[in-house]
């Protein structure tokens, strides 16, 4: 009887297993037959887009940008709009039939809209008259990543392929390849226990078993994938010899992204890398192909050529290992330079490619590679493509390398991102990746802290050359940037004319805790100096922490937090993730009010001035100037009363190439404003919040200003912090009038640039 059973059992589980292998096999073969025209398996394109773009009654018009933005979206223009992607325009209205969408964070239904350019605003209407108030143009495409149908790969057989170049990735990939059937035990063992040790990725697949996951499954990690990936590997082992297993590795291995295109097999990555076929790669450049495997994004030698050379020495470490090379290989190829080529222009390049660049960067902190670039990943960002290419073209005008950020400071999405002059050439995104000192930028902290501190803009400090003593005992002798000093000056000119030693003077009267902690608060996150050094921009800091610690200025007092990527969802429509936005009240509305006063200073009357005189700039707007010793960094962060930008300008090597604030990141700055705004420059801020009063003082003195007081400044101050003493150094009455109406005791201003 137990016979019986056992035989039963036994013919039920070889059906089983006769049907699992028969259904791997068809489902293989299918897999299989795709390989002909040169699909990459079952991938799909991961698609990056930006925000929507809100069209709303009473909001600044920009005709000539709408138009750009329904161009951009292949909008077709028609005598009369009657289906979704059509619009017309008559003057200064534009009737749109808007396609519709829907996102994890936004929907517009289709809908035909009438937009009017009334005197310089909004008025948005629907077809019948009704008065929608607000319509949302669907989101731009930016970036699509690899996929099935945007794989550039060159066919190779495997003799075309260097001995080395295949010798190097068995060595780094699967050293035991020739000797197993599909599946690595003592490998899948190792991982298997790191895995459930120390909560790792689960790694140790063979090229047989990546090769099966490249042509037939999806890149979700899981238990049930890594089953089917086994029986297929095994599979693929009966099908075809080692020769070819490797043959079809090397033709399908993903290996780059090219703009939207990925770059699959050793061929076309040999091309892409360096310019050549693979016959005539060296030993060095065959290591770091093969080093490439494990992760395009981090090893790649345009984006990271340090991360790509410590990679290859490791691929040839492995090779030595295995015997594959001599020690006098090794040494040689170790010391050879990775020189990849410098890549064409792409035609359709729309200036995206820094922010794309950062989404990918974040998201390897969170996903699996294969998920972004083959799992179909649907990308949702803060990115406005019209703000992204005024970046890229404001940052591609720069004397030398620079980096120009945008963000909107209310909620604190990242408009614009361009990380340097030209992608191509560099993939270092300066501004979301490199610290630098930011000079005079980083003075505005200093001014808030004081006035948080009961300081005002009318307190008086003393702009003169003086003596301080390091840590280490070092005298340390700063000086203003032209060499003039103004003496006895008023907070804010002190902030305006960006005079060093006023504001050391006014940082040794607050103390540097107070200083770094007011930053920190508002979002610097960078390590502080702990001394003087602080106030003077001694501390290196990134681009966009330094823009988005503006935002409390800008916004009533919020610290924001910077949103690149607002949503992400999967194949499948299920959302992955939301943004935070969350905004955290860090200064009072009072007090942010005075600094946009200080710092429009800056900008009429100080180092920023140039905006107005030289480069064209007629609207409100605050912002610092910052230059470093010897010109090796310039910036310029500013904002007007809806958007914040920041420009940083010098050389990656951080040498001193003479660039100056004024003169290099705020023209910068300006082109992009200018661009951004569509010529709307805005005429002035929000009136002053409650909890501010205003007196006339003598900025000589500090106190109210009387008859003869030359110069007479309406000064804004936190309530009950004005000065209650009159200006005691000038005349009154009749006689101080007469003095100051014919000009009796005028003193010159000082000027300068920085």
């Amino acid at each position: 009887m137990i016979k019986k059973h056992f035989w039963r059992l036994a013919a039920a589980a070889g059906l089983v297993a006769a049907a699992a292998a028969m259904l791997t096999a068809y489902f293989a073969e299918r897999g299989l037959a795709r390989l002909a025209p040169g699909g990459l398996g079952v991938a799909f394109s991961t698609r990056i887009y930006s925000a929507p773009h809100e069209l709303r009654s009473g909001a600044p018009a920009d005709l000539p940008g709408l138009l750009e933005r329904l161009a951009r979206l292949d909008y077709r223009e028609t005598r009369l709009p009657a289906a979704p992607g059509e619009y017309r325009r008559q003057g200064a209205v534009v009737e749109v039939y808007l396609r519709g969408f829907r996102t994890p964070l936004a929907a517009q239904p289709p809908l035909a809209a009438v937009v009017t350019d009334k005197g310089g605003a909004w008025e948005i209407r629907d077809s019948s008259g009704g008065a929608p108030g607000a319509a949302l143009l669907e989101p731009e495409l930016a970036e699509e990543l690899s996929g099935p149908l945007r794989v550039r790969r060159d066919p190779a057989t495997l003799d075309e392929l260097p001995v080395e170049l295949r010798d190097a990735v068995i060595a780094v990939e699967d050293k035991r390849f020739y000797s197993h059937f599909g599946l690595d035990l003592r490998a899948t063992a190792r991982s298997l226990l790191y895995t459930l040790t120390r909560r790792g990725l689960w790694g140790g697949s063979t090229i047989t078993q990546q090769l099966a996951k490249n042509l037939f499954l999806t890149p979700r990690r899981t238990l049930k994938r890594k089953a089917a990936e086994a029986a297929l590997a095994f599979y693929l082992e009966l099908r075809f010899t080692k020769d070819e297993i490797l043959t079809l590795y090397l033709n399908h291995i993903y290996l780059g992204q090219d703009g939207p295109s990925g770059v699959a097999g050793m061929k076309a990555a040999a091309r892409f890398y360096f310019g050549r076929d693979p016959a005539a790669l060296s030993l060095s450049e065959c290591a770091a192909l093969a080093g490439l495997i494990r992760s395009p994004y981090l090893y790649n030698p345009r984006r990271d050529p340090a991360a790509a050379l410590r990679r290859r020495d490791h691929v040839l470490a492995r090779m030595r290992a295995e015997g594959m090379i001599t020690p006098w290989e090794l040494a040689e190829a170790a010391a050879a330079p990775l020189e990849p080529v410098t890549l064409p222009a792409r035609p359709d390049d729309r200036g995206a490619a820094y922010y794309a660049a950062e989404v990918v960067r974040r998201l390897l902190q969170r996903y699996d590679e294969d998920e972004i670039f083959r799992g179909g990943l649907t990308i949702y960002t803060s990115m406005d493509p019209l703000l992204q290419a005024a970046a890229a073209r404001a940052a591609a005008a720069g004397r030398y390398e620079a980096a120009v950020l945008a963000l909107d400071p209310a909620g604190g999405g990242v408009l614009a991102i361009a990380g340097g002059r030209d992608y191509r050439k560099s993939q270092f995104n300066r501004a979301t990746q490199a610290r630098r000192q930011p000079g005079s930028a980083f003075k505005p902290f200093v001014y808030g802290a004081a006035l948080e501190a009961g300081f005002t803009p009318a307190t008086l400090l003393q702009d003169t050359t003086r003596s301080y003593q390091n840590p280490g005992g070092e005298t340390w002798e700063p000086r203003n940037y032209n060499g003039v000093y103004a003496g006895t000056v008023t907070l804010r000119a002190a902030l305006a004319r960006s005079l060093n030693l006023a504001t050391l003077d006014l940082a040794g009267r607050v103390g540097p805790a107070k200083i770094t902690a007011y930053a920190r608060r508002l979002g610097i996150d960078s390590p502080l100096e702990s001394s003087l050094a602080v106030a003077l921009g001694a501390s290196e800091v990134g681009l966009l922490e330094l823009t988005a610690a503006y935002a409390p200025f800008a916004n009533g007092g919020f610290r924001i937090t910077p949103v690149i990527i607002t949503a992400v969802t999967d194949q499948r429509g299920r959302v992955l993730e939301y943004a935070d936005r969350s905004r955290v009240p860090v200064i009072t509305p009072a007090q942010a009010y005075l600094m946009t006063s200080l710092l429009e200073s800056a900008v009429t009357e100080g180092t920023g001035s140039a905006l107005g005189r030289y480069y064209g700039w007629i609207g409100a707007a605050a912002g610092k100037t910052g230059t470093t010793n010897k010109g090796r960094d310039a910036w310029f962060v500013g904002y007007t009363p809806r958007l914040l930008a920041g420009v940083w300008i010098g050389d990656d090597s951080n040498k001193a190439v003479g660039a100056v604030g004024a003169g290099d990141a705020a023209p910068l700055w300006t082109a992009f404003m200018r661009s951004a705004l569509g010529g709307a420059q805005p005429d002035k801020f929000e009136p002053p919040p409650e909890g501010l009063v205003t007196v006339k003082v003598d900025p000589m003195s500090g106190l109210l200003a009387v008859a003869g007081c030359p110069e007479q400044r309406k000064e804004v101050f936190a309530a009950g912090t004005e000065p209650k003493e009159k200006c005691p150094l000038h005349p009154r009455g009749l006689g101080g009038w007469f003095k100051r109406f014919f000009g009796i005791g005028k003193t010159d201003k000082n000027d300068r640039k920085e």
